[in-house]
């Protein structure tokens, strides 16, 4: 009883603050690619569109449910956050997580080293659990949520049901219990990782003919790589990177041919049903 007061205190106690830079995070990310794609340059990536978009009333029908999803999944790492302070304190007698402030404990080099690390390190955690929630016994549980966005926009970066939530917060703590981080590290990290998000949900695809074939540059995903996900239904599970697709043999066979013709500024490939 006594944790469970605990956590319920912390949750109370920071909420506010906590909710407030969560937010903050999910709106600098989704609130500002979609500015940027479907309002600021929307004349210039008119021909850059990989399919053509909802009736608008359609499409403003899903935006605000995205933000609606995406504001619980707030609350719910918020909440997630008092738990595992909560299970430090109970277990440890407070933070084990190697967070720190002076960069001279492992000098700059390792920051950024700290950085590729963690988006490594969230790719292959991403790939699994997605692949995970992808089986027909949990993707109504986890995922069916986030797929309800059959043709997404920004603002689905975060549009999670709570399970999928849970499991999307869980890669952070345990990472910071194993690996030092430096404040700043953090930071970047995780603005990275919304700005990424919204990016791969934004519907334009913004990286430069030639991208997906070319030998380095192509180990990165493009933003036709996770619309084509959310098109099929399956295969093109990573998040970052190509890697764990092309070594599992999950790289959607239409991917290149699909990216060459998003960059080729001809008309957008008309909505699909979704795969069953």
């Amino acid at each position: 009883m006594e944790f469970i007061v605990g956590v319920f205190d912390h949750f109370i106690g920071n909420f506010g603050d906590s909710f407030r830079t969560e937010a903050t995070r999910y709106w600098l990310g989704a609130g500002g690619i979609f500015l940027l794609t479907w309002v600021v340059f929307a004349g210039l990536l008119k021909n850059r569109r990989i399919r053509k978009p909802l009736p608008s009333k359609l499409r403003n029908k899903q935006m605000w449910r995205e933000i609606r999803t995406s504001t619980l999944t707030v609350i719910v790492f918020t909440f997630c956050f008092s738990i595992t302070n909560q299970l430090m304190i109970y277990f440890f007698g407070g933070s084990i997580f190697q967070i720190y402030s002076d960069v001279s404990d492992y000098g700059w080099a390792y920051l950024v080293f700290s950085v590729v690390l963690w988006s490594i390190g969230l790719d292959t955690y991403f790939y699994w659990t997605h692949r995970f929630m992808h089986h027909p016994k949990f993707y109504k549980f986890f995922h069916l949520t986030h797929h309800r966005s059959h043709n997404p926009t920004p603002f689905t970066a975060y549009s999670f049901a709570p399970s999928e939530a849970v499991l999307v917060y869980i890669f952070a703590p345990v990472f910071f219990i194993l690996v030092p981080m430096h404040k700043t590290a953090f930071i970047c990290a995780m603005l990275i990782q919304i700005f990424r998000n919204a990016i791969a949900h934004c519907g334009y695809e913004i990286f430069p003919r030639g991208w997906a074939r070319h030998p380095i540059l192509g180990i990165f995903t493009t933003v036709t790589h996770h619309d084509l996900h959310h098109e099929k239904g399956n295969g093109n599970y990573a998040f970052y990177f190509t890697f764990w697709d092309r070594i599992m043999g999950t790289e959607h066979p239409e991917y290149l041919a699909r990216f060459d013709r998003a960059t080729e500024a001809k008309e957008p490939m008309l909505n699909q049903v979704p795969a069953k």
